[in-house]
């Protein structure tokens, strides 16, 4: 339907899709910024504007996709950078978390520095925000913007510049970051999608799809336990979580690719993203009892942390005034050919 045809249906086209902003008030995620998105065609969200867009709840025609963690939504005055639980203490979870910049994963301590699990960005508010709908030509699309900067006094200065498009009446999310060192030093680059899968789409029917073929876990506690990354299971009550940073065998391969298909439901979510710009796939399946999760996290680097990453020669600089970009689409599948079809490209 054109633009002004539809326009004559609707006094306003709010009622049909669109993005509103608020903020939320309810314990810890008191204050926190926020836009509710409604794509007319059942993608349904809340991106947190205050924590560099992160997704707590994403829904696809009334089904929940993420997974929310036991302590909820945190604004991120809460947030402890040193360690792991400072982190995970304000970590949502949810559908997506942005990790990095100049580190994420594991804790580590270099030249006296202490850096925390996943780093800061992740709790840092947008500069220049927007969220609106445009119009091209008769094409309507919900776009999210803003810039969060990780820098202070003698460190770094890096901006991540977030874009977000949902097209209207579609069945996608598109993701158009760009990363820029805004500094005079080379800084290193570590940049982490954490897309968490919770229920009732992830449960025990559910299989797992990539074409990141290299697998390796990624500390002892993975290690012996890789066998069933293609599966999921019930929950199961103090399960230890398994971790795998997953790459390419062929370097020529430059489309990477997921898939997580509930079969019972009848429900796929596709990841496409450029193999080059996210050359690592972390896979973190935690079947355990109350924190029922799985993580398909595209990234620079290992999640075993900078340490890691260094050790596995995939550790990325970007030198001053340097600008790169980052793609994902996310795609949502309810129609069985459309899934298959997917399924059978892997």
């Amino acid at each position: 339907m054109q633009k002004r045809e539809l326009e004559a249906y609707c006094g306003d086209t709010a009622q049909l899709f669109g993005v509103q902003p608020c903020i939320l008030d309810n314990g810890r995620d008191k204050g926190t910024r926020a836009y509710m998105v409604d794509n007319g065609a059942g993608i349904t969200f809340t991106a947190l504007r205050d924590k560099c867009l992160a997704i707590p709840f994403l829904k696809f025609k009334g089904l929940n996709i993420g997974f929310l963690c036991k302590n909820g939504i945190s604004a991120p005055e809460f947030y402890q950078e040193e360690g792991t639980r400072g982190f995970l203490r304000n970590f949502e979870g949810g559908f997506l978390t942005t990790c990095g910049l100049t580190y994420f994963g594991a804790p580590t301590v270099r030249g006296g520095q202490h850096y925390g699990l996943h780093g800061v960005i992740s709790n840092t508010p947008l500069e220049n925000a927007s969220a609106e709908v445009i119009w091209k030509g008769d094409r309507a699309v919900i776009s999210l913007k803003g810039d969060a900067r990780e820098g202070y006094l003698f460190g770094p200065n890096m901006v991540i510049h977030k874009e977000m498009e949902i097209p209207v009446g579609g069945n996608t999310i598109q993701i158009h970051d760009r990363v820029e060192n805004k500094g005079f030093e080379k800084e290193i680059l570590m940049l982490l999608y954490h897309f968490n899968y919770g229920y009732p789409f992830l449960d025990e029917t559910c299989t797992i799809y990539t074409n990141y073929d290299k697998i390796a876990p990624r500390d002892e506690g993975s290690e012996g336990r890789l066998d069933h990354l293609a599966e999921f299971t019930k929950p199961i009550p103090g399960f230890e979580e398994i971790v795998a940073v997953r790459t390419m065998s062929d370097k020529a391969v430059t489309c990477g690719r997921t898939l997580v298909w509930n079969k019972n439901i009848g429900v796929a979510v596709q990841m496409t993203m450029n193999a080059n710009q996210l050359p690592v796939l972390n896979e973190w399946q935690s079947p355990r009892a109350g924190d029922y999760v799985l993580g398909m996290e595209p990234g620079t680097g290992s999640v075993g942390g900078l340490d890691a990453t260094e050790r596995e020669g995939l550790l990325e600089y970007l030198g001053p005034g340097e600008m790169r970009s980052f793609d994902v689409t996310i795609e949502f599948l309810d129609e069985e050919d459309q899934i298959r079809k997917a399924v059978s490209e892997f």
